[in-house]
C-alpha cells in the first residue's frame, strides 16, 4: 500500500512540473508571437478602490506604479471617505470616459453600486438602481474598449460590535445581539444548534426590533441579489475575473450563511475566471497583480509555509476558513499556481501562524517580544530560503490586527528586513496575506529604493503602529483624556498625530535606526484605526 502512494505522489509532482513546463512553454510561444501587444501592456491601468483609506488607495497605487504600472484613478472628490460616500455615477462616468485609453480596468463594485465599502452596509438605494448599475458594469468591456475588466465585491460582514457611521446607527445598541442571532441562524440551518441555542434565538428574534431585522434584512437580500447580476459578467466572459470577498466573518454568522449560498452558484462558474475568500481591502492590490501577470504573460509559481504547530489548518479570527485553504486561494486570484515543493517555485510565501492556531489581538498582552524556539526555527527557515536565491514574502497573521513583535524582532535580527520580496502583518490575516503576496508577486519590478520604502511603510503601520504605538496612544492620551477614538475634531487630531509621531519614533529606533524622521504619520479618517505613512518629499 504504502509503496502506491508513494508512486502516485511521485506520479503527481513529475505532473505538475510536465504542465507547468508546458505552460511556461505555451506562454513563451504565445508572448513571442504577440510580442508587440506584450510591450504596449505596460501601460495604463485605470483602478477604481473601495474607498480612499490608505491602504486601498495611496498603497495600492504606489504598490503598481513602483513596479512601472501607469495607474490611473479617479478625482479623490468622488471616490468614498470617513465622512461620505463616493459618487456612483461620477465614478461610472469617469470610468467609462477613460476606458478606451487602457489596457485593463480593475474597479470595486462596492464603490460603483453603492459608493464604497462602508456605503454598502448603510446605503437606501432601490433595488432596480442597483440592477442597472450592476448591468452597466457587466456592460463595459463591450461598449467601451474590449478592454481587460477585473471586478472585486463584496459579502457584506458580520460584525460582533461596531457603530455608526460604519454601520447603520441602531448599530451602537443591537449589534452583539444582531451578531448572535445571525451565528444562531447560521447554525440552525447546519443542523447544528442545541436546545439553549434554539430558546435563545427565539428571544433574539423577539427582542430585536422589527424594523431593525427588516431594515438589515432588506439591504443584504439587494445586495445579494446585486452580486448575483455580476456572476453574469463571469458566465458571459465580460468579466476577465470576479473576486468575491467575504469581509469580517467567523465560522458562524449571518456572512457565512449567505456565503454558503452564493457559493453553491460560483461553484457553477469556471474557476479560471472567479474565485470566492474571506477578505476586503486586500482585494484590489490582489487584482492589479493579477492583470500585470496576465498582460505580461507571466505565470508564477508560489510554494507555501507554515510556521510549526497547527499551521495551515488556522482558522483566523475574522474568517470562516483556514489559513491554508485562503493562501491556496489567493495564489490562484492573483494570476499564479501553487507549487508543490520550493525547487518548483518562483516565489515563497511564508506565513507566521501561532503554535496553538488561536489568533488574539496585537494589542494582546501576549503579543511580546519574547522570541520562541517555533519563531527562531521559521524566520531561519525564512533565511534558508532567501539564502538560496529564491524571493520570499512574508505574511504574518499569528495575530489580529497587527504585527508579531517576537517576529519582528527576530527578522530584524537576522538582518532579512529588506532582503524579503514583501512583509505584511495587518488587519485580518487575508488582508496581511493577499496584500503581501501581490506585492511580492511584483518585487521583481521595483527599484532598490521602492522596494525598501514599501517594507518600511508596512513596518511602521502592521509592526510599529498596530502592535505598539496604536495601544500607548490610547492608554497614555484617548482614554485619560476622555476622548473619542474615531470622530476626531482637528485639535485633537492633530495632538494625537503629534504623540503617534514621536511614539512611532521611539518603538521602531532600536531596529529602523532615524528613519522615521524621513515619513509623516496622520490619521486619514479622524479615528485610530490605521495610520497614513507618507515618506516626507526631499
Amino acid at each position: 500500500m504504502w509503496r502506491m502512494l508513494y508512486y502516485r505522489e511521485i506520479f503527481y509532482f513529475y505532473k505538475d512540473v510536465m504542465i507547468m513546463r508546458a505552460l511556461r512553454s505555451c506562454l513563451f510561444l504565445l508572448l513571442m508571437l504577440l510580442c508587440q501587444t506584450a510591450f504596449a501592456a505596460k501601460g495604463t491601468i485605470l483602478y477604481v478602490p473601495m474607498d480612499n483609506r490608505p491602504v486601498c488607495l495611496d498603497y495600492t497605487v504606489q504598490s503598481m506604479q513602483s513596479a512601472g504600472w501607469d495607474v490611473q484613478v479617479p478625482p479623490r472628490e468622488i471616490i468614498a471617505d470617513a465622512q461620505r460616500p463616493g459618487d456612483s455615477e461620477k465614478l461610472f462616468t469617469w470610468l467609462e470616459e477613460n476606458a478606451e485609453h487602457s489596457v485593463a480596468v480593475v474597479a470595486s463594485s462596492d464603490a460603483l453600486l453603492y459608493g464604497g465599502l462602508v456605503g454598502s452596509r448603510t446605503h437606501e438605494i432601490p433595488m432596480n438602481v442597483l440592477e442597472e448599475r450592476a448591468e452597466r458594469l457587466v456592460n463595459l468591456k463591450n461598449t467601451h474598449g474590449g478592454q481587460k475588466v477585473y471586478v472585486f465585491t463584496t459579502i457584506m460582514r458580520s460584525p460582533k460590535a461596531s457603530s455608526a457611521p460604519v454601520e447603520p446607527e441602531y448599530y451602537a445598541q443591537w449589534g452583539p445581539q444582531i451578531f448572535r442571532l445571525g451565528a444562531l441562524e447560521d447554525k440552525l440551518e447546519l443542523k447544528k444548534i442545541t436546545r439553549k441555542e434554539t430558546r435563545e434565538l427565539a428571544d433574539l428574534r423577539l427582542n430585536i426590533p422589527r424594523e431593525v431585522l427588516e431594515d438589515l434584512y432588506v439591504r443584504r437580500s439587494n445586495n445579494i441579489r446585486a452580486t448575483e447580476i455580476l456572476l453574469h459578467g463571469v458566465e458571459s466572459g465580460d468579466f476577465d475575473y470576479l473576486l468575491i470577498g467575504r469581509d469580517d466573518t467567523a465560522p458562524y454568522s449571518q456572512a457565512h450563511r449567505e456565503a454558503r449560498s452564493m457559493d453553491i452558484l460560483v461553484s457553477e462558474l469556471p474557476k479560471e475566471r472567479i474565485r470566492f475568500f474571506a477578505g476586503a481591502d486586500q482585494l484590489g492590490l490582489l487584482l492589479l497583480a493579477r492583470a500585470s501577470n496576465r498582460l505580461q504573460y507571466e505565470l508564477p509559481l508560489v510554494n507555501v509555509m507554515f510556521a510549526p504547530g497547527v499551521g495551515e489548518d488556522t482558522i483566523p479570527t475574522y474568517e470562516d476558513d483556514t489559513v491554508g485553504e485562503s493562501a491556496k486561494q489567493h495564489i490562484y486570484a492573483a494570476g499564479a499556481f501553487p507549487a508543490r515543493t520550493q525547487k518548483m517555485a518562483d516565489l515563497v510565501l511564508a506565513v507566521n501562524t501561532p503554535s496553538d492556531g488561536v489568533t488574539l489581538e496585537a494589542s494582546n498582552p501576549a503579543n511580546t517580544y519574547d522570541v520562541s524556539k517555533d519563531t527562531q526555527k521559521f524566520v531561519a527557515d525564512v533565511k534558508s530560503v532567501v539564502e538560496s536565491g529564491k524571493p520570499v514574502v512574508v505574511a504574518d497573521v499569528k495575530y489580529g490586527n497587527g504585527a508579531d513583535n517576537a517576529l519582528v524582532k527576530e527578522i530584524f535580527a537576522n538582518n532579512l528586513e529588506y532582503r524579503l520580496a514583501a512583509y505584511g502583518g495587518w488587519n485580518t490575516a487575508g488582508n496581511s496575506l493577499g496584500f503581501a503576496l501581490a506585492q511580492g508577486m511584483l518585487a521583481d519590478l521595483y527599484p532598490a529604493d521602492a522596494k525598501k520604502e514599501l517594507l518600511q511603510q508596512r513596518y511602521f503601520d502592521d509592526w510599529a503602529y498596530q502592535s505598539n504605538t496604536r495601544m500607548h496612544t490610547y492608554m497614555q492620551l484617548i482614554w485619560p483624556q476622555q476622548w473619542p477614538n474615531s470622530g476626531l475634531d482637528a485639535e485633537k487630531q492633530a495632538k494625537v498625530e503629534e504623540f503617534i509621531t514621536a511614539d512611532l519614533q521611539k518603538v521602531s529606533e532600536p531596529y529602523m535606526g532615524e528613519a522615521a524622521q524621513e515619513y509623516k504619520f496622520t490619521l486619514p479618517w479622524s479615528r485610530m484605526f490605521e495610520v497614513k505613512v507618507d515618506k516626507v518629499s526631499e
